[in-house]
Formats: structure tokens, C-alpha cells, sequence
């Protein structure tokens, strides 16, 4: 080729993204509206610390703020499913067939619970026996009180509900419009590690080990009630998150031996994730696959987490509302849908996360007293 051939074709290239506008951008691109400012986000705040390994990857903050980012994937995958949502474009595409992860947004919330709760369990002597009040009665309070809404909500537009279906809604079993299946699973967990740990009277191992098999026979139950995939694929997250807090030292030793093993186990854990995924999508015996994804995803983050700090107000914000935003940003979703509203799908994901993140501040302002009243710092 030469060089007046290429000068030619460069001016012509020019030329053509010279006119192509913002707007004609999000016309053909339309979910880069918001996965671009999701990445932009991801990397405020965000340190490499070099060569050494930070010692406070999985503290508390870390892991909400990790979450937070997976909070508003739950919320982008929930949004773009909606009749509402006017789906069309290539980025559409890309999101809802590949960065649409699907179950694989929530197994952070199943694995960093249970490596809080073994923390706690590991730390704090009698927590198991404080947990029934503290933590299960705790959370369900406020899905309580969020359900009200709903079934205010419910009233308004004229939903038809009976009292089986209101009563069930309350446990997560049945739903009133809301995300109920996490809800539910999450409820289990924490009974049976309750139970778990009374019956090992908290030694942590014989407690880890009674719990595994209890959440196998949790999966295996709503396996055989045929609820669906999403009730129970990704439940064993959270005894894995357990077992990771009692493993942690020896996975580090092996990980953190120096450098090059890093990068070589972080390189692959990447690779692994990505052929997974792909598997996941295109190929049979999905559930395998989609467990096996979910475990390098995990191994992933938390090989990334020794070396990156992600942490912002922002995402610890989200991340720390992750259960209102849960379990509420169906509510506008639900409205604009049941008023039939053919509106601009950027104003609808706008109007949608506005309103989630007001009612958010609403709820949590309430509970605020209620939580410090009832159950302390």
C-alpha cells in the first residue's frame, strides 16, 4: 500500500467519525450510556500497591465496596429485562448475552457473607447463639418492612393477592412484585448455621463441615421442589466463603510466594473465568459449568483484591444499601411498566435509579433509630 493510498484512507476515517455525533453513539450503542460511567467508577479510588500484597484485601470495606459494584450490575441486568426497557443495539447485545453475567452478580453476596459470618463466628465466642436475633431477625425486619410497600403498592395498582401468597411473601417463598429467592436462601443459610454451629457447639471446622452439607441438602430440596435454576446454583457460595476464611494463610502462602506465581495464578484465574462464561453460554451441563465459572469468577477478585484497592464513597455506599436497592428497585421498574409509559430508555434507567436510591435514603434513614434501638451498634 502506498503512502498516498494510506494518507487517503486515514482522511477518509477522519472524515467519517468527525460526523458522527454523541447522540448517534448511544443510538447504536445504547447500554454504553451506562457502562461507561460503571467503569469510570470502578476505577475512582482504585491503587495498585506494586509489588507487596495488601494485608487488608478482604476487610469489610473492601468487600462492600466490591459488592457495589455487582449491586448495580443486579440492577442493570434486572432494568434491561423489563417491558419497559426499550431493548435494541449491538451494546444491548453485548450486555445481555456477555457482561450480563446473569446468577454470577450475586455469588460475591453469597461468598463474602459466609466469610463474614465465619469471621465473626471464628472471633467472636457465642455468636452463633446471638445470631437468630442480630442477624436473621434483623434482616428479616427490614424485608418486612420493604414488603409493606410492596403490598401498599399492590393495593394501588390492583393487584390481586390472597393471604397464602401475602403470608409466603414473607419468607421469601412466594413474592409481591419484589426479588424474593435471595431473600429466602439468604434466611436458610443463616438458620442452618445457626444450627450448624449450636450442634458443634462453635468449633469451627465440625460447624464449617455440618453446614456444607447442610447447604447441599438446602440445593438439593429446591433442586427436587423445582424452583428454578436461580434457587439454588449459586447457594454453595456460601459455605465456600466460609471455608476460604479458615483456609486463607495457606491459600496466601501458595498465591503470595512472590510475583511471578501471582501474575501466572492471576492470569489464569482471568483466563479460566472468561472460557468458563463461554462455556456456560454455549455449551450443555450448564449448572456444572456455571458453578465451576462462579468459583474461578471468585478465585478471580480475590487474587485482584491482593494487589488493587477498589474502594469509593460511592460503591461503599451502594454496597452498604445493597439490601434496600435489592430489594426495592423493582418498585419504580413495576410502575412505569403498569402505567404503560413508552418513554426514552435513558430517562427510564435514569427515573428508575432515582428513585431507587430516594427510597434507599428513606429507608435507611428510618431504620437507622430502629436498628441502633433494637440491636445496638
Amino acid at each position: 500500500m502506498s503512502l498516498e493510498n494510506l494518507d487517503s484512507r486515514i482522511s477518509n476515517l477522519d472524515s467519517k467519525l468527525r460526523n458522527i455525533s454523541i447522540n448517534q453513539i448511544f443510538q447504536r450503542y445504547p447500554m454504553a450510556f451506562f457502562l461507561i460511567p460503571l467503569a469510570a467508577l470502578c476505577l475512582v479510588g482504585m491503587k495498585f500497591s506494586g509489588k507487596e500484597f495488601r494485608k487488608d484485601y478482604m476487610s469489610p470495606q473492601t468487600t462492600t465496596a466490591v459488592n457495589g459494584i455487582f449491586t448495580v450490575l443486579v440492577f442493570m441486568c434486572h432494568i434491561i429485562n423489563t417491558s419497559a426497557y426499550q431493548y435494541g443495539g449491538l451494546a444491548d447485545k453485548i450486555f445481555k448475552d456477555y457482561i450480563n453475567i446473569g446468577q454470577l452478580v450475586v455469588v460475591t453476596f453469597f461468598f463474602f457473607s459466609g466469610y463474614g459470618i465465619a469471621e465473626s463466628l471464628r472471633s467472636k465466642p457465642g455468636y452463633a447463639k446471638r445470631m437468630p436475633y442480630h442477624r436473621i431477625f434483623r434482616v428479616w425486619l427490614s424485608f418486612a418492612a420493604a414488603l409493606l410497600l410492596w403490598l401498599v403498592f399492590n393495593l394501588i395498582r390492583g393487584l390481586e393477592m390472597n393471604a397464602q401468597m401475602i403470608l409466603l411473601s414473607f419468607t421469601g417463598w412466594d413474592s409481591l412484585g419484589n426479588s424474593n429467592w435471595f431473600m429466602f436462601d439468604i434466611f436458610c443459610l443463616y438458620i442452618l448455621t445457626c444450627a450448624a454451629f449450636l450442634i458443634c457447639r462453635d468449633r469451627f471446622v465440625p460447624g464449617a463441615i455440618l453446614l456444607t452439607l447442610l447447604s447441599a441438602g438446602l440445593t438439593a430440596a429446591l433442586f427436587f421442589a423445582d424452583r428454578g435454576t436461580h434457587w439454588w446454583n449459586t447457594i454453595v457460595f456460601y459455605p465456600l466463603g466460609m471455608w476460604y476464611s479458615l483456609l486463607k494463610p495457606r491459600i496466601e502462602k501458595i498465591v503470595q510466594k512472590n510475583n511471578v506465581v501471582y501474575w501466572l495464578f492471576f492470569a489464569f484465574f482471568a483466563a479460566m473465568t472468561v472460557v468458563t462464561h463461554y462455556l456456560y453460554i454455549h455449551w450443555g451441563y450448564k449448572q456444572i459449568v456455571f458453578m465451576i465459572s462462579g468459583c474461578f469468577m471468585m478465585a478471580f477478585i480475590i487474587t485482584a483484591l491482593m494487589k488493587f484497592t477498589v474502594c469509593n464513597k460511592t460503591l461503599l455506599w451502594i454496597g452498604k444499601n445493597l439490601f434496600w436497592i435489592y430489594i426495592l428497585q423493582r418498585i419504580p421498574m413495576a410502575a412505569i411498566g403498569a402505567l404503560g409509559w413508552e418513554i426514552n430508555k435513558y430517562l427510564y434507567v435514569l427515573i428508575c435509579a432515582a428513585v431507587t436510591v430516594g427510597l434507599t435514603f428513606a429507608f435507611g434513614a428510618l431504620f437507622k433509630p430502629i436498628n441502633k434501638k433494637l440491636f445496638g451498634k
